[in-house]
This record gives C-alpha cells, sequence and structure tokens, in this order.
C-alpha cells in the first residue's frame, strides 16, 4: 500500500475525531490543564534586574578584589560578594529557582506521559475502534517505562545536538515512532524501539517534517484563541501522526517488525490545510 497524500491523512485523522469526538476533547482539555499545570513553576522565576551603573559598580568590585588575590582582606572579599548576590536576588532566590526549575522539569515529564495516552487511543480509533476514557490514563500504570522512553530520546537528540543543531533535529525525527511500537507491542523494549523507529523513519524524515509544517496555522490559530483551539488541534495532529504511522507501516516493513496493522481509508474530501 502506498503513502497516502497529507490531505488524505489529514481527512482520515478528522473522521476517527469526529466519530469519537467526546473522549478526544476530554483528552484534549487534561492535555492543555496539564501543560498549564506544568508551566506553573517558571512563573514564580523571576530574572534580576539592575541598572548599568550597579552592574558596573559590582564589576569593578569583584575585579577590585580578584586583582588583590590573596591581599585582600576578608571583609573586603564577603562585601564583594554580597553585593553580587544581592544583585542577582540573593542566594535563596536562586537556589528556589533551581527547585522550581527542577519540578517544572518533573510535570513536563508527566505531561509527556499523559500524552502516550492520547497516542494510545489514537491507535484504536485509527484501527476503527472505540476508545474509552478511562484508556487516556492507561500510560500512567506504566510510568517508568515511557519516562525511561523519553529520557533515552533526550540524550540520544542531545548528544546528536552536540555535534550541531541539524543532527539534532534529524535525531528527533529519528524516533518519533517509538511511542507507537511500544504501544502496539507492551513487551517491546526501549532500545529495539528506539532502533525500530530509525529503520521506519529511514527515507521519511522530510515527508513527516512537511506534515508538521502543515500544522503552523493551527498553532497560528491556538494564539489567537489564547489556547482554547488546542481542545480541537492536539487531539487531531496526533490522530494524523497516528495515521501516518500506520502508512508507514505498511509502506515499509522492516525486519523484527510485521506489518499486520489495518488502515481505515477515508472517503475522498476536499482539500484541508
Amino acid at each position: 500500500m502506498a503513502m497516502r497524500s497529507r490531505i488524505e491523512v489529514k481527512t482520515a485523522a478528522k473522521q476517527n475525531f469526529a466519530r469519537c469526538s467526546r473522549v478526544f476533547l476530554m483528552a484534549g482539555a487534561l492535555l492543555v490543564i496539564a501543560g498549564l499545570i506544568a508551566g506553573l513553576p517558571t512563573d514564580f522565576i523571576t530574572t534580576p534586574t539592575a541598572t548599568n551603573q550597579q552592574l558596573l559598580d559590582v564589576q569593578n568590585e569583584m575585579s577590585s578584589v580578584l586583582a588583590k588575590g590573596n591581599s585582600a582582606t576578608l571583609q573586603e572579599t564577603n562585601r564583594a560578594l554580597n553585593d553580587f548576590l544581592s544583585l542577582y536576588g540573593g542566594l535563596k532566590n536562586i537556589t528556589t529557582a533551581g527547585y522550581l526549575a527542577v519540578l517544572s522539569l518533573l510535570l513536563s515529564l508527566g505531561v509527556s506521559v499523559l500524552q502516550v495516552g492520547l497516542s494510545h487511543i489514537a491507535l484504536i480509533a485509527s484501527a476503527g475502534g472505540e476508545p474509552k476514557t478511562s484508556q487516556i490514563f492507561e500510560s500512567l500504570k506504566s510510568f517508568g517505562r515511557w519516562l525511561s522512553l523519553f529520557v533515552m530520546i533526550f540524550i540520544r537528540t542531545i548528544l546528536w545536538a552536540c555535534l550541531f543543531i541539524i543532527p539534532g533535529i534529524v535525531a528527533a525525527y529519528r524516533y518519533r515512532q517509538a511511542v507507537y511500537l511500544m504501544l502496539e507491542d507492551p513487551g517491546m523494549g526501549i532500545n529495539k524501539a528506539l532502533k525500530l523507529s530509525r529503520e521506519l523513519m529511514r527515507g521519511y524524515k522530510g515527508r513527516l517534517f512537511v506534515l508538521d509544517i502543515s500544522f503552523l496555522p493551527w498553532l497560528v490559530l491556538s494564539v489567537i484563541t489564547f489556547g482554547l483551539a488546542e481542545l480541537f488541534v492536539i487531539p487531531y495532529r496526533e490522530l494524523t501522526y497516528v495515521q501516518f504511522y500506520r502508512d508507514l507501516r505498511m509502506e515499509h516493513p522492516v525486519e523484527g517488525l510485521l506489518a499486520k496493522v489495518s488502515v481505515v481509508t477515508p472517503p475522498p474530501a476536499s482539500p484541508v490545510a
């Protein structure tokens, strides 16, 4: 079976959304709320401000102490350090900002695991099934498994990005199918999922990139509606990516992975964005 066009893939996604709109709207709402909660800690992290003269005074004070070296008195050193910490919010605020940043990261990882629940029901709907609201939360039962996957993807992507930004982007696309592979085969290990995802995406990264770009107008709509449109856009986008995955499985079978999934083919429709 040949890969469907972007329009056909999006049409199938919209049809599945319409057929199971209640559960997908619920999933969209949960992810929007979870995303807002995850972002709350960063709202309390403030960047200190200072005038140019204050910055210059502290810089001169620190430079003077460093220039004196061992001859600088303990009082001079303490005063320079206290002035520096005072200018940048103090040690207590710096430590608090670090805690808040870590908390925000942990909450973001939790949102990512919840996103797996959306991927799960999208797979069910794309195969013609009727997903249930309770299935959105099934990914939380294997929180450690999914967290380990995301950490591995993050590490591999960052390592490639250290070479240059382009290899990092390529690496991110290379592992995009790992979640779907592990959802369809709960016994699949992380390393195998990453390897098979890499094989599946060989020669198809550009096609998925174009699909990503096609959602930019929806991003603008989300900004205009202050995020309200995300209730539809989040599940619609995920349903589209699942259709892409199913086509990829049929079009590009790889060793160790049988093309055993079915594709719900939509009737012809007019072009959509």
